[in-house]
């Protein structure tokens, strides 16, 4: 019996440290106030990721508006296994988009109960900007519009991530990580900056 807790204690020592787990913390600006926070975790190895972003953002325009956002996604053999998007608007549901492999392709759902196939590969996700600079990738799968959004190098560690129409976010790296997010929407600009 001691044999078996030492030899399950030391698989358990054995996962921990094969495993790494990266947290960056962001804060975030509506049109230049400080208006909220993004917090971005990735844990796992080699091929086989998790990610987990959190943000509440409170602004603002006319009325006050506070949105909240969860973003969780597997990573798995360098392809997206499952994926999942819940954002509220002033605490009513907004969007509830998942995202779930099949075999050889995906199905992609939203909150209306619509469904739709993707039949290519999902290797690169939203979520992987955080902490890898996009280098050679041409497009990133977001889950918030259910499809592949075009990305173009800018240089000197930049990047534009084409978020519809007249709309982008520039990624800003610096060492391989995302210093930085500017993102342009129909009536306001907002910036995700890293805390140091």
């Amino acid at each position: 019996m001691k044999k078996q807790i030492a030899l399950s204690f030391l698989f358990f020592l054995l996962i921990s440290f094969d495993a790494s787990s990266q947290k960056l913390n962001y804060k975030v600006k509506v049109d230049g106030k400080e208006s909220g926070t993004l917090e971005a975790t990735k844990t796992g190895k080699k091929n086989n990721f998790q990610y987990y972003l959190k943000s509440k953002i409170k602004t603002s325009m006319l009325i006050s508006i506070e949105v909240s956002y969860e973003l969780k996604a597997i990573m798995q053999d360098g392809k997206l296994k499952s994926s999942s998007l819940v954002q509220f608007v002033n605490g009513i549901k907004q969007v509830n988009n998942h995202t779930e492999a099949k075999g050889t392709h995906y199905i992609f759902s939203d909150d209306s109960g619509n469904q739709k196939t993707i039949s290519e590969n999902i290797l690169s996700i939203v979520p992987e900007l955080y902490f890898t600079e996009p280098k050679n990738k041409s497009k990133i799968w977001s889950d918030n519009v259910g499809s592949f959004l075009k990305i173009n190098s800018l240089g000197d560690g930049r990047y534009e991530l084409i978020t519809g129409e007249n709309q982008s976010s520039i990624y800003n790296y610096s060492k391989g990580v995302c210093k930085k997010v500017e993102t342009t929407q129909a009536y306001s600009r907002i910036t995700f900056e890293l805390i140091q």
